[in-house]
């Protein structure tokens, strides 16, 4: 069997939108994978996703999840993490209670309906007095690393304004070198709630939203005295993410990312996805 006759699982978490496969049997291989990611996750020419995830046997948990960036760099991925527990579950893979093996650490998840609650990595890192200067403003806000780097900024911005400018030249300013890393900007919404926005590397733009970032801002919004776990973030869709964790926020631990995972539907790939254009590298 080769790329083009496999099945895939389309899949979608508070608005953050991926591409699955079942590769217990190893169909896919390292060798030309990047390029693959590239192609699938390209909007409009082929499926087109916020990345790639691939479920395969794991020697210490029900299951192992792979992550893949459009750009078909390996990473970890939040939201993404609860679309594999619950595919795991809905495929016979795992039962509701399962264990999740990532590059990061092996998670505990549940399924309930819908609903995936995903055990995050304790945070490091958290550095609150962060501050860089970007076109003449100097910007502060709050680093911490929740499996990826995120920087968050408290900013007030209207929701149809673009964030890609000031997210793109924060994402790759040299505080973060050489890396990068992902930026959210968060804000009071009406009825008390706090709204997110994302800028992702790998991405290269925003996303309608960000697990990992979430995760990273409930974290920033708790130390600030904003608000005390269960945290709650509208994203850029309209669906709201939930995050609880235990302790202080700069040793926050048990760390869960909460919110609906749902199978948008199931396909199989043709020759005509990966052929006939050239992805963005």
């Amino acid at each position: 069997m080769n790329p083009a006759e496999m099945e895939f699982f389309k899949m979608s978490a508070a608005g953050n939108d991926f591409i699955l496969f079942d590769n217990r049997q190893g169909t896919l291989k390292q060798e030309g994978l990047a390029d693959l990611v590239r192609r699938v996750c390209t909007r409009a020419l082929s499926v087109g996703a916020d990345g790639v995830i691939l479920l395969g046997p794991s020697p210490t948990a029900d299951v192992r999840a792979t992550f893949f960036n459009p750009d078909g760099r390996e990473t970890f991925c939040g939201n993404g993490a609860r679309c594999a527990a619950r595919l795991a579950y809905l495929k016979g893979m795992a039962p509701a209670r399962m264990a999740v093996e990532t590059p990061v650490m092996v998670h505990r998840a549940e399924v309930k309906g819908t609903g995936v609650s995903f055990e995050m990595r304790d945070p490091q890192g958290f550095d609150d007095r962060v501050e860089v200067e970007v076109a003449g403003e100097r910007i502060r806000g709050t680093f911490v690393d929740t499996g990826v780097p995120h920087f968050v900024v408290f900013r007030p911005f209207a929701e149809s304004a673009p964030i890609d400018p000031l997210g793109r030249a924060l994402r790759a300013h040299p505080r973060f070198a050489p890396d990068g890393t992902n930026v959210d900007f968060v804000q009071p919404a009406p009825g008390g709630a706090l709204s997110i926005r994302t800028y992702e590397r790998g991405v290269e733009g925003e996303t309608l939203a960000c697990g990992t970032g979430g995760v990273a801002a409930a974290i920033a919004i708790a130390s600030s005295g904003m608000a005390p776990s269960p945290v709650a973030l509208r994203t850029r869709s309209g669906a709201t993410l939930r995050v609880r964790f235990e302790g202080p926020p700069r040793q926050a631990r048990g760390v869960r990312l909460e919110g609906e995972a749902r199978l948008v539907y199931v396909g199989q790939l043709t020759e005509e996805a990966l052929q006939g254009f050239a992805p963005r590298a």
